[in-house]
């Protein structure tokens, strides 16, 4: 017996021991020899190694089921393939049994596998795959354990995200098992396949694609008429970013459904699900989106968005700045009649609260789609001047320091893709050759507003300055 084999056999009797203590340093001490790159196990050691760190796994101690995982990850590159497929059915069979501790360990060794899984060994991947897809599409249509579900959802994102190229036999398969999850009743397990589908978006071949997109869309016009349509809005956003070129055959149809959906409907979550997926079109898509007309039409949308706050009346939104007459800044107590309507106003407030209020959420996605759309087409400069800028500027008060943040990251891209403009202009003074009209426009327009960019920034700064008073 060769000194490495005769020190594995010490370890593994090692971790038979009755002392919990005994058991986690020897499974430590596998640990740190399984790392070492010259370490080399013969077949009867690789049997007896796996075979004990799946026994650890049911463990009593935590600590020790925990050490026993993480030896799952260096293990997995020691030994053979059969080795390897052990491992892999052990791990599915404890993750759709009935212990719940057992499950849930073993749900991380099979991540901890597919992670450690050398992409140079592409047969030994695929025979992986192979063994993994069909128990996952089995335990994601479980509908009575939502537990199982979102393990295998969780898993098998992993594993399209670092394979999918080479499980395009499955892909059929797969697509049929993870677009019923869409219509689940539970939000975790539609957010799990969504993301899912994002992958295997990435990596399918055509017609499969067309195939999801095309039920993707219909689902999403059903949607839109029965009023549950987020999640299908998130997914087709999350399709196009996978495969922006690809999704833009359908760009069309879904921008003209979105844009009517939220001129009809006044739920605020699909406003900001119908933002955010309009950002990942102009980031992915951004010529097709100029081309077919719609970005004009999702700045409009975004400039009446970002002001949308149906709870907060803001008397002096399109007023200029007087410090003076600023109603936040009032801290006067005020007489009897003022404390009888202060009362009034406290029993008001506690018939709506601002947790109830998600409007902000609406105006922070349409200040990034804004964002989108100024890093994506620069183009675009002179129109985001003269229709977006001065709306920009108004939202440096806004009341929510996230969406605020947001402004002002927006605004700060704007001045970014103005630079190059401001450049061209100086240099255009002394080289004699005119500057283009539209370039001249963007800086003449942006001279013109730096008074409200200013009177915008000292506002800030007072009301910042009284309430840290």
């Amino acid at each position: 017996m060769s000194t490495v084999s005769f020190h594995i056999a010490n370890l593994l009797e090692k971790m038979t021991s009755s002392d919990k203590d005994f058991r986690f340093m020897a499974t430590n001490d596998l640990m740190s020899e399984l790392q070492k790159d010259s370490i080399k196990l013969d077949d009867d050691s690789e049997r007896k190694v796996v075979r004990m760190l799946l026994k650890l796994l049911e463990d009593k101690n935590g600590e020790v089921q925990n050490l026993a995982v993480k030896c799952l990850g260096p293990l997995v590159a020691k030994v053979k393939e059969p080795q390897v497929e052990t491992i892999v059915d052990t791990l599915c069979t404890n993750m759709t049994g009935d212990k719940e501790q057992l499950r849930d360990i073993s749900s991380i060794g099979l991540k901890t596998v597919i992670t450690e899984l050398p992409l140079t060994s592409q047969q030994l991947a695929a025979v992986i795959c192979k063994k993994i897809i069909g128990k996952l599409t089995v335990a994601i249509g479980k509908q009575e354990d939502v537990t199982v579900q979102l393990e295998a959802l969780d898993i098998l994102g992993d594993l399209l995200l670092r394979f999918g190229p080479i499980l395009q036999q499955y892909h059929a398969l797969l697509l049929d098992a993870l677009l019923p999850q869409l219509n689940s009743c539970r939000q975790a397990v539609r957010k799990r396949t969504v993301v899912a589908l994002g992958y295997l978006a990435a990596s399918c071949g055509s017609a499969h694609y067309q195939k999801m997109v095309i039920i993707l869309v219909e689902e999403l016009r059903k949607g839109l008429e029965a009023g549950h349509a987020n999640t299908y809005i998130q997914c087709c956003a999350t399709v196009c970013r996978s495969h922006g070129q690809r999704f833009a055959e359908y760009l069309d149809l879904v921008v003209k459904m979105l844009l009517n959906a939220c001129s009809i409907h006044e739920d605020d979550e699909l406003k900001e699900n119908t933002l955010q997926a309009f950002e990942v079109f102009v980031s992915r898509c951004p010529q097709e989106m100029g081309t077919l007309g719609h970005l004009e039409k999702v700045l409009t949308l975004c400039v009446k968005l970002i002001t949308h706050d149906p709870n907060y009346n803001d008397d002096d939104q399109n007023s200029t700045f007087n410090p003076v007459n600023e109603e936040s800044m009032d801290t006067t107590t005020g007489d009897e009649d003022d404390d009888l309507q202060n009362d009034d106003d406290e029993q008001e407030e506690d018939e709506y609260s601002d947790d109830d209020d998600m409007s902000w959420k609406v105006r922070r996605a349409a200040a990034k789609c804004i964002e989108a759309v100024i890093l994506s087409r620069p183009d675009y400069l002179l129109y985001i001047y003269q229709s977006v800028s001065l709306v920009l500027i108004l939202r440096f008060r806004e009341r929510e320091e996230n969406v605020r943040c947001d402004v002002f990251s927006a605004y700060r891209a704007l001045l970014k893709v103005t630079k190059p403009a401001v450049t061209a202009l100086n240099e255009s003074k002394l080289t004699g050759l005119s500057p283009s009209p539209d370039t001249a426009a963007a800086v003449l327009a942006l001279e013109s507003q730096i008074p409200q960019l200013v009177s915008s920034g000292i506002r800030i700064f007072l009301i910042s300055l009284i309430r840290n008073f």
